[in-house]
């Protein structure tokens, strides 16, 4: 019993002297580029606050380093290169969370968090076909700009900082912008703004975690960022076959490119992580689960997941795909609003240089609304298999003699007899008759009495001729019915698209564009499709 007394002992002085040691790790005075910041015992709940929650979550700390190894080194030497601080590079992690989707409350976007006219004013392009503020390296060389021209006013690194968040205008009308000018130490203390208390929060825990696990960084099974850079005009479903690496983490780490292609008036860079030498990607996430958008406020002091992305975007169900045959199809496409030769490709399972060769274009062809591109697949074996039943199915002989019995039955119209009527006295009699009295009261004779009226009818002598009236009128209700019939038709058990579409003349892409049926079109029994559009 002693023992175990001493052993739960030994155990909590020994947690208690871990929690000591790293209390007493904190440090009291940070630096920044060449200033130290001291930091006075009232602001160190607030920075212990913050480690805190940075440290909170392991996986969260795992990510994020991994996140670091892959863009620091893509980073590190644009702010050597503009005279900044290395410890800058802590802000990105802290405006975006290294994700170049990231979206502020105040519509501030990427990287490094710049609204549109503050990416403008530092020289990033955005347009339609391109998005700096999300190019790692671009917006990196933006916040360079911002900083370097708000330092040579400032002439105080931990100004500099805060006029990231307040602008150089507002900052220069306070206090502090005159009080820190030129100092080499300043102390901050509760009443610092918490931009800056942050961000010294930032810097001290992933420096020193990073510097934990030094180790990790050079094991083989992390990638590193691979870039490219002769790329200018080249399309990315082009890239990602001639390098072999997956288009979607092409496009997730290049999501600046807002369309496939990389404009051709400017040399950029494309990266992509990897950890073996040929390129080869192997992520297994969909790009749905990248494209959800962390939003990282400059005036909240809140970071949050903007959607929730369900389950299923995170791991999409895997699709079976049909056998193919060897049975090449080709068709007309027209183009549409927004379409692009990658996005038709894309939907027709194409490869991009297959749909530019079938079409004569080149890689910088252009497309109107309404052209019409050809498009090829391979017919899928069950087509060709229920093709092939219905073929034999009209060739049978069981089948030719149903089908001429049905004509036969449809021929035939049943003769209708000529009547003639004659009145005598109080009955009316109906010529030819079949052999029974048919008597009428009327009630139009007078009321006190009530007359009847017989209709006798009798065996016709002669043959009865055919009335054309009657037979017209009955053709023209037959084709009327027939062509009320024809609009559509009722899927029956065993049917399929293709056998529909044959027995009315028609092609299997029009009867599923005229029902809406979408790409995989199925039919049900029971199913009134149309056949006429």
């Amino acid at each position: 019993m002693n023992q175990k007394k001493l052993l739960f002992l030994f155990l909590f002085l020994v947690s208690c002297s871990s929690i000591t040691v790293r209390a007493s790790n904190r440090p009291d005075t940070l630096s920044l580029g060449n200033l130290r910041v001291a930091i006075h015992p009232s602001a160190r709940p607030i920075l212990e606050k913050e480690w805190a929650m940075l440290g909170a979550n392991k996986k969260f700390v795992g990510m994020m380093k991994d996140k670091m190894r892959l863009f620091f080194p893509l980073i590190e030497p644009i702010l050597k290169d503009g005279n900044i601080p290395d410890d800058f590079k802590y802000l990105c992690v802290q405006e975006s969370s290294l994700n170049p989707n990231a979206v502020s409350t105040s519509n501030a976007v990427g990287y490094w968090q710049f609204k549109l006219e503050t990416a403008k004013d530092v020289g990033l392009k955005v347009n339609k076909e391109v998005d700096e503020r999300r190019h790692i390296m671009e917006a990196t060389k933006g916040a360079v700009n911002y900083l370097s021209r708000n330092n040579t006013v400032l002439d105080n690194w931990l100004s500099t900082l805060l006029s990231y968040r307040l602008g150089l205008g507002t900052l220069k009308k306070m206090p502090l912008a005159t009080d820190w000018l030129g100092k080499s130490i300043i102390e901050v203390d509760s009443s610092t703004d918490w931009y800056v208390l942050r961000f010294l929060a930032y810097k001290h825990f992933w420096e020193t975690e990073l510097q934990l696990n030094a180790a990790e960084s050079v094991s083989a099974e992390i990638p590193s960022m691979i870039t490219y850079k002769q790329v200018k005009g080249k399309n990315l479903m082009e890239l990602s076959d001639e390098w072999k690496v997956s288009y979607d983490d092409l496009k997730k780490y290049n999501s600046w490119v807002l369309k496939d292609w990389v404009p051709d008036d400017k040399e950029y860079t494309l990266y992509h992580p990897s950890n073996v030498s040929i390129f080869e990607s192997k992520s297994n996430v969909s790009l749905a689960a990248q494209s959800m958008a962390l939003t990282a406020s400059n005036d909240t002091n809140k970071l949050y997941v903007e959607a929730e992305v369900p389950q299923e975007a995170l791991y999409p169900k895997k699709k079976h795909k049909p056998i193919l045959s060897d049975k090449v199809e080709t068709r007309f496409h027209t183009v549409e609003s927004g379409e692009s030769l990658s996005s038709i490709a894309r939907k027709y399972e194409m490869k991009l240089p297959d749909l530019l060769k079938l079409n004569d274009l080149e890689m910088s062809s252009m497309i109107s609304l309404g052209q019409k591109i050809k498009v090829s697949r391979k017919i899928p074996m069950l087509e060709l298999i229920a093709e092939q039943l219905d073929e034999k199915a009209k060739k049978s002989p069981n089948s030719a003699r149903v089908n001429e019995a049905i004509e036969k039955q449809e021929e035939k119209i049943a003769e209708e007899p000529k009547v003639n009527i004659k009145s005598t006295g109080n009955s009316v009699y109906i010529d030819p008759a079949v052999g029974r009295e048919i008597t009428i009261r009327s009630d139009t004779l007078e009321k006190d009495k009530k007359s009847e009226i017989k209709v006798v009818e009798e065996t016709p002598k002669t043959p009865v001729e055919k009335t054309p009236v009657m037979n017209e009128s009955k053709s023209v209700a037959k084709i009327n019915n027939v062509q009320a019939n024809n609009s559509f038709h009722q899927v029956k058990a065993g049917e399929t698209l293709f056998r529909i579409a044959s027995q009315y003349g028609i092609s299997v892409q029009k009867l599923a564009e005229w029902n809406k049926l979408g790409k995989n079109p199925k039919i049900q029994v029971g199913q009134k499709l149309k056949i006429q559009p």
